[in-house]
């Protein structure tokens, strides 16, 4: 695949675009959120302990699933409870384990017939299998992966489709809660033929000061017609008040390129171009841009996409630290679960933004995703807000801490799992590191440590300008093993003693370490049980002495 390159100057103009959406009018791109009016069964184990049995053809066009219930999500089946003292403490007392099928109804206009259908789907929990009008689309099992589908061959335009997901929690596990069911957001999504990819832009800033700033954006053009075709490639750049797109970056030359796709095929395009004096962002500053890539095929517009992105440099070193556009800056962290406390794990932006305006109050400034992707809302209030992210991949790769966890999925799962984290976030101003994992079983291995460098390998060749870290508990022995050359920066989970020894190991004089995890206070605001004591009271006390 070649790469198409294009450079061109710019300044920052004053002309005001009546956009009301992240979407243009004339573009043949739109995408819809499927929130409303969905079906829901539960089959398998109960929450009141009894078994339901599935039925077979649930995913049938013509199943009768008029009794099902009327449900709009994000959902999560968990939280409903109730709880039960007989389930895992550890992740929370519901029941979470089932099997639920979701069905849905889709026309899809008959004037859509020549478009492209796919379904993008933010989080599914978990081994999901989807199907179309009884059909098997296809299927991903780690519930905390977004991933797209492509519908199109199973449409029935101008007719009613109906959509059925079946999900299983019963044959995971997790040391957390992890919710169940279609707990993110599900979109359809529509293109022509002529389109940008599937997360298909990749935009860097290789310069980002106040006076100057460079964007390169990596377009990704997929040709599924069924000739080749000259695609010409533009960029323009807009400036973004909350989610507001105002003043375009004015610019002496068009920003654009002209490439051959051969039928089938994908072509990566590159533009890049020089803007005076950005805003830069910053955690006390969070400025964004939004770069609109379009296409036009002999004259016409055929897609219009929209990224949005940060100006900003990011720099580690060994001895003085991290920084952020040059200035050093102290990582002030907390380790945030995916779930949202009583609201459960279903996805709730006003919720995620309130959990962070009360982490912002008291001095946060980043947050690492323990111990998974983190929902597309994290990282978009975390850019508008100003936070750094750790974006965290895995809890475990072959070595278990639980029988049915993410082990059972590493081999064959973990590269498509990282791929799809990495190319969904990198445009992402928040995010600072790539995490490859959290306290590992395998790093005492020789195997762990090839697979280590495999997952820093993967992270660099998707996305160079980022670190690559690994939380370790036990760390002291993990720093000299090998295991510290296998990572950019090497993570303490807890080992505070080490900090000190760490660069007095030879060879880990100029190495990179950071703390990753380093308290776990529990405690429940305003419950006092008398006498103090620190024994088991069944109840987490607000004396901070629970670790």
């Amino acid at each position: 695949m070649k790469i198409m390159k294009i450079t061109t100057c710019a300044f920052l103009g004053c002309l005001l675009l009546p956009f009301s959406s992240l979407y243009g009018a004339e573009t043949e791109r739109s995408r819809t959120l499927l929130d409303k009016e969905w079906r829901f069964s539960r089959f398998g184990p109960m929450p009141d302990k009894s078994e339901r049995a599935e039925p077979a053809g649930l995913e049938a066009g013509d199943y009768d699933d008029s009794e099902w219930r009327v449900l709009d999500i994000p959902h999560d089946w968990g939280i409903e409870g109730p709880f039960r003292q007989d389930l895992e403490g550890s992740t929370g007392k519901l029941p979470w384990r089932g099997i639920g099928w979701y069905r849905k109804r889709l026309t899809i206009p008959a004037s859509d017939k020549g478009k492209n259908i796919f379904i993008d789907f933010d989080g599914l929990m978990a081994n999901s299998k989807i199907y179309l009008n009884g059909e098997y689309v296809g299927s991903w099992p780690y519930g905390y992966t977004s991933f797209r589908l492509d519908f199109t061959k199973f449409i029935k335009f101008g007719e009613e489709n109906v959509l059925a997901i079946r999900l299983n929690t019963v044959d995971m596990d997790s040391r957390w809660y992890p919710g169940a069911g279609i707990y993110r957001n599900v979109w359809l999504v529509k293109t022509s033929n002529i389109h940008v990819g599937h997360w298909g832009t990749y935009i860097t800033t290789p310069e980002a000061s106040s006076s100057k700033g460079v964007v390169k954006n990596i377009v990704t053009v997929d040709n599924r017609s069924g000739q080749s075709e000259d695609v010409q490639v533009s960029m323009s750049i807009y400036e973004l008040a909350d989610d507001t797109v105002g003043e375009r970056v004015k610019y002496t030359h068009p920003v654009k390129e002209t490439v051959t796709i051969q039928a089938g095929e994908s072509e990566d395009v590159e533009l890049s171009v020089s803007v005076k004096s950005p805003r830069l962002w910053s955690i006390e500053n969070p400025n964004r841009y939004l770069v609109r890539t379009t296409l036009h095929v002999e004259g016409k517009q055929v897609d219009e996409y929209d990224t949005k992105m940060g100006f900003r440099t990011l720099k580690v070193t060994a001895h003085d630290g991290f920084f952020l556009n040059g200035k050093q800056v102290r990582i002030k962290g907390v380790c945030n679960h995916h779930d949202l406390g009583p609201l459960g794990a279903a996805v709730n932006t006003r919720a995620i933004e309130r959990q962070l305006e009360l982490l912002k109050e008291m001095g946060c400034n980043s947050i690492r995703t323990a111990h998974n992707l983190p929902a597309p809302e994290v990282l978009e209030l975390c850019d508008k807000m100003g936070f750094l992210v750790q974006d965290e991949c895995f809890d475990t790769w072959h070595r278990g801490k639980r029988p049915m966890d993410y082990n059972v999925l590493f081999e064959e799962w973990h590269e498509k799992d990282l791929v799809a984290m990495i190319k969904r976030d990198r445009n992402h101003p928040s995010v600072f590191m790539w995490s490859t994992g959290n306290e590992i079983r395998d790093r005492g291995s020789e195997t762990g440590l090839k697979i280590s460098q495999r997952l820093t390998d993967i992270c660099h060749r998707e996305d160079p300008t980022r670190v690559t870290v690994n939380g370790c508990n036990g760390a002291t022995r993990y720093m000299q093993n090998g295991f510290q050359n296998t990572v950019d920066v090497f993570g303490f989970n807890y080992t505070t003693y080490g900090y000190e020894r760490f660069h007095a190991v030879p060879g880990n004089e100029n190495k990179v370490y950071m703390a990753t995890e380093t308290a776990s206070t529990l405690s429940s605001r305003g419950e006092y049980v008398f006498p103090v004591s620190e024994k088991k009271q069944n109840v987490t006390k607000d004396y901070t002495n629970s670790t």
